[in-house]
C-alpha cells in the first residue's frame, strides 16, 4: 500500500503534538521548516531512521548527515576542548550555523561518521525546536529534497518531491532565507568553512580565523 505523508500545520494543536510525538517515538521520518530550507529527519538515535534518510534522498552512504540540536543534549554527541569553538557557538547559536566536532565515541554507532566526526547544529526554526523537546531527543535534520534536486522552501515543494516517502510534512509556511546554513570544520587547528551559506566567513573571522 503507498504512504501517504500526514500534513501538519505548525504551530500544532494539542492532537497535533501527540501525533508527531508518537512519530518521533516510533521511526517515523518527518520533514519540517528550519532556519534555511525544509529538513527531512527524525529521532536521531534510531538507526532505521538514519537508514530512511539516506533511502528518501537517495543520498550516498559517504555523504554524513546533520543533526538538529539544543544546548542540553551537545555534551553527549560532540565533545571539544577549543574555547574558539564555544565563542562560535555563543555568536551564532541558535543560527544557519553547522559545526563538525569530533563525536562522543559512545554515540550509536550510525551517528558516528568514518573520521569521528558529526555535523551539528543548534537551529533556531521554532518548529525544528519544537520537534526536538516532543520528541525527547536530538533530530536528524538534512535538507528535505532528493539529491541532485533542488532544496524546498515550502511544504508543497516537499509534497512534490517526497510525499510518498516520508510520513508526516510539518507545514509551517514558505520560508524566505533560501540559502543553507554555513559549514565549519573544527576538527583541525585551522578551522575550514566547507560551505558558504547565509553566514560569511568574514561574520566567522570576527570571531576566529578561518580558510
Amino acid at each position: 500500500m503507498e504512504n501517504i505523508a500526514r500534513l501538519v500545520n505548525f504551530p500544532f494543536s494539542k492532537s497535533e503534538e501527540i501525533l508527531v510525538k508518537t512519530a518521533l517515538l516510533h521511526n517515523k521520518v518527518l520533514a519540517f521548516p528550519t532556519e534555511t530550507f525544509y529538513g527531512l529527519g527524525g529521532n536521531a538515535f534510531f538507526k532505521e531512521v538514519a537508514d530512511r534518510v539516506y533511502n528518501i534522498k537517495e543520498r550516498p552512504r559517504n555523504k554524513p548527515l546533520l543533526v538538529l540540536t539544543t544546548p542540553e543534549w551537545l555534551p553527549g554527541l560532540c565533545l571539544w576542548n577549543d574555547s574558539r569553538i564555544d565563542d562560535l557557538m555563543n555568536a551564532f547559536w541558535p543560527g544557519p550555523l553547522t559545526l563538525i566536532l569530533a563525536a562522543n565515541p559512545e554515540l550509536p554507532q550510525h551517528l558516528q561518521n568514518s573520521d569521528g566526526t558529526l555535523a551539528v547544529r543548534y537551529t533556531s526554526a521554532p518548529a525544528a525546536q519544537c520537534l526536538i523537546e516532543l520528541g525527547s531527543c536530538p533530530i536528524i535534520g538534512t535538507s528535505a529534497n532528493l539529491t541532485g534536486m533542488p532544496e524546498c522552501s515550502s511544504a508543497t515543494e516537499v509534497h512534490n518531491q517526497l510525499n510518498n516517502k516520508v510520513d508526516v510534512i510539518i507545514d509551517g509556511g514558505e520560508l524566505e532565507e533560501n540559502r543553507a546554513s554555513t559549514i565549519l570544520n573544527c576538527q583541525n587547528k585551522n578551522f575550514e568553512v566547507l560551505r558558504h551559506g547565509v553566514i560569511t566567513s568574514s561574520e566567522i573571522n570576527r570571531i576566529c580565523e578561518v580558510s
